[in-house]
């Protein structure tokens, strides 16, 4: 019996191929822009020098396109049975690099000579493999107990491993694969919980006083049980409007006068529902005593246990007025002043005022995007941001014709880890997102990276250029 061509079997998906190797020749030319001088006179130096950071990125293109390359010659199979093996190998460098000589802070680099391998971006490609596979096997149906405790574990436990190492971009990341567990069919109410104690650590970090919390905390509490409670639309509102009034304009004279009345308010709603509806009335209260002990220990967390340039990344996106503009501050607002001055149409290639200067730190790394924004500008970098776009519409595409599980738990897995990548690295160069150290895919200097995320989509291309060899 003859094989299969490639064509019967699917076709090379030359479209996803296509999107990912023009943002990675833009990336390599800003990488480029990012490190350019003038001083050597109106000569433009060479592309492939070695010496410098878009030199070695070349040198990682041409890995990463002998990468891809490879990857084609396997068969799917070999890949689905080397997952755990992988996953384990991976597991086994994020434990040997703890042992490291830290870098800015951070035990996350093996040092090879003068380049260095990261084992958290390896991490990444085989999380996404074995959770893959571990989700396409029929006996794993969230049914049971034991495979949402497992599913989570094989998420979390590079996760905590990458924690450790202090690398809280590379740790954040990894979060995007509780979507692909979601997207299995994991359970709702645990993922709406987690955005709840989310939205309560956020609050707890932008008030001043914890004792502010909790007032809050009371009156959501004494609103609640008048909206179930009472079924009164009125005097609801007639409720938050003295709520907000006394939250928001009384002086700290009458702070207690306001902890006390309203308390006494929550005491009198919680006896008056007792009697007809006791579950609303535990609820409530346990609620605002579990909320109370969480935002207790969220500032002890925040204050005693991180370090105190941690602490700042983060009040620079929650509290920015509290913060040093010549300190952890200068950086963001650095960011955004080259980001604006790129304008409509940009200042033109290699003509980066504050890109030269050095105003923005870590130009051809974490802020990339910067140079993207200033010699570019709005129409640049909505460029970029749309072949973003078109390629995780795309990748969700492939996600959606596979007819292996397998294939297509790993193609959302591709997909979440560059939306994730994407959001969080253009969102802290604008402001949105804490700083916390985290490439922009494609475009960022770093073979770790690169060949990473060129891998991930390597094996996507491969899985869905044989997708019609179903396998379960």
């Amino acid at each position: 019996m003859r094989e299969k061509s490639n064509s019967e079997i699917g076709g090379f998906d030359w479209l996803t191929a296509g999107i990912t190797f023009t943002l990675i020749l833009i990336g390599w030319g800003m990488i480029f822009a990012s490190e350019y001088q003038t001083d050597s006179g109106d000569q433009l130096p060479s592309f492939f020098n070695m010496s410098k950071n878009y030199g070695k990125q070349f040198l990682f293109i041409c890995a990463a396109v002998v990468l891809t390359v490879a990857s084609q010659l396997l068969e799917i199979k070999f890949y689905r049975a080397i997952a755990p093996i992988f996953y384990g190998v991976a597991l086994v460098l994020l434990v040997a690099v703890l042992g490291t000589k830290p870098v800015n802070g951070a035990t996350s680099w093996f040092s090879i000579g003068s380049f260095r391998l990261q084992p958290s971006e390896i991490a990444k490609v085989a999380t996404c493999l074995m959770l893959a596979s571990f989700l396409s096997l029929p006996e794993n149906r969230f049914t049971n107990i034991k495979a949402k405790i497992q599913a989570l574990s094989i998420a979390l436990l590079p996760m905590g491993l990458v924690l450790l190492q202090g690398d809280a971009g590379s740790t954040f990341v990894f979060v995007a694969f509780l979507l692909v567990i979601l997207r299995a069919g994991m359970d709702l109410w645990i993922y709406i919980l987690g955005s709840l104690l989310a939205i309560l650590s956020i609050a707890a970090l932008m008030v001043d006083s914890t004792e502010g919390l909790f007032l809050l905390l009371v009156l959501i509490g004494n609103a609640a049980l008048i909206h179930l409670g009472q079924k009164d639309r009125r005097l609801l509102l007639a409720y938050a409007a003295v709520g907000f009034l006394s939250y928001n304009f009384l002086n700290e004279l009458n702070y207690w006068y306001m902890m006390a009345s309203h308390g006494v308010l929550l005491i009198g709603l919680l006896l008056f529902n007792l009697r007809k509806n006791w579950q609303l009335s535990a609820t409530t209260l346990g609620g605002i005593v579990i909320s109370g002990l969480y935002i207790s220990s969220i500032n002890y967390l925040f204050y005693k246990v991180l370090k105190d340039y941690q602490q700042e990344r983060i009040l620079v996106w929650l509290r920015p007025e509290k913060c040093d503009p010549l300190g952890a501050l200068y950086n963001v607002d650095q960011s955004k002043y080259a980001i604006g001055s790129g304008a409509l149409i940009g200042k033109g290639f290699l003509n980066g005022e504050r890109t030269k200067l050095d105003y923005v730190p870590e130009q051809s790394t974490d802020f990339i995007f910067c140079t993207i924004g200033e010699e570019w500008g709005f129409v640049g970098t909505t460029f970029v941001l749309l072949l973003f776009l078109f390629l995780l519409l795309r990748i969700i595409h492939l996600a959606e014709r596979q007819r292996s599980l397998f294939a297509k738990y790993y193609a959302y897995g591709v997909a979440c880890i560059l939306f994730f990548h994407i959001f969080v690295n253009i969102g802290m160069t604008i402001g949105v997102v804490p700083v916390i150290g985290i490439p922009l895919p494609f475009f960022s200097y770093g073979g770790s990276s690169l060949l990473s995320f060129t891998l991930l989509i390597a094996l996507l291309l491969k899985f869905d250029s044989q997708r019609l060899l179903v396998f379960r």
